[in-house]
């Protein structure tokens, strides 16, 4: 599932007085993700069993395809490995990769792990391929036309009766980014008490330099566009929810 990069450039000047191992701030950013699952301040516990009846209820078995993946390891808690022929993650975090190899050897040569960005490796995806596309708290990070781009895609890599199951943060349909935002922001300083003031400043400033939540709405009318005939929101807690949009 989703998890936070490093925002924001940094200037040669700065680059030679403070040098960071990109594995150092991977450990620290996903640390503190873990945290946040191990909390279950995102839901993740109730979005991952809506999840999970979701690709229960698909005949198997299936092809899939996980945008975002991180370390997988969520995916396997789903996914028993005599249900999927293949799978294909992708991630731009070469470290969590490196997790998620570990996590899915029990899925052999089935499973394979693509360290790009998940629009490309989407563009790059066969036709009417595959039966599951799934990408959890990752797709709020593009922005409007790419998202619009990404059902598309989606859409034309999806096999008759295929499915996108997608797991994210959305915006309530009368909630301004602004408004969002702020509510979010304070909401997360008054309930995710288990996070470091670092922590918490670091999340925070992730939210507001990197994250583009559209409200289902906007979502829905993108899946329509791109030709997904039914859409069915499977969970919400706050602002996290979990929707299948059908073939």
């Amino acid at each position: 599932m989703h998890h936070w990069h490093s925002g924001g450039s940094v200037s040669s000047e700065e680059r030679l007085e403070t040098v960071v191992d990109p594995i150092d701030v991977f450990r620290a950013q996903w640390g503190t993700y873990q945290k946040v699952i191990r909390e279950n301040y995102m839901f993740h516990r109730e979005i991952l069993a809506a999840y999970r009846m979701a690709i229960d209820n698909l005949p198997g078995p299936l092809k899939v395809l996980d945008l975002g993946c991180g370390d997988a390891c969520q995916i396997c808690d789903i996914l028993p490995p005599g249900r999927v022929t293949e799978y294909s993650g992708c991630d731009l975090s070469r470290q969590a990769l490196d997790i998620a190899r570990k996590n899915l050897a029990p899925f052999g040569s089935r499973a394979r792990l693509l360290c790009d960005d998940m629009l490309a490796v989407l563009k790059a995806a066969p036709d009417n391929h595959f039966d599951v596309a799934c990408s959890s708290y990752a797709l709020h990070h593009l922005s409007y036309e790419q998202k619009k781009s990404f059902f598309i895609e989606c859409r034309r890599t999806l096999c008759d009766k295929g499915v996108f199951i997608l797991a994210d943060i959305m915006r309530e349909e009368d909630e301004t980014p602004a408004e969002y935002y702020d509510r979010y922001i304070a909401r997360m300083e008054t309930e995710w008490v288990r996070l470091t003031e670092s922590e918490q400043s670091s999340v925070q400033e992730h939210i507001r330099s990197c994250d583009y939540p559209e409200s289902p709405s906007v979502l829905q009318s993108m899946a329509d566009d791109a030709g997904f005939h039914c859409s069915q929101r499977l969970e919400k807690h706050t602002w996290h929810q979990a929707w299948c949009y059908g073939v």
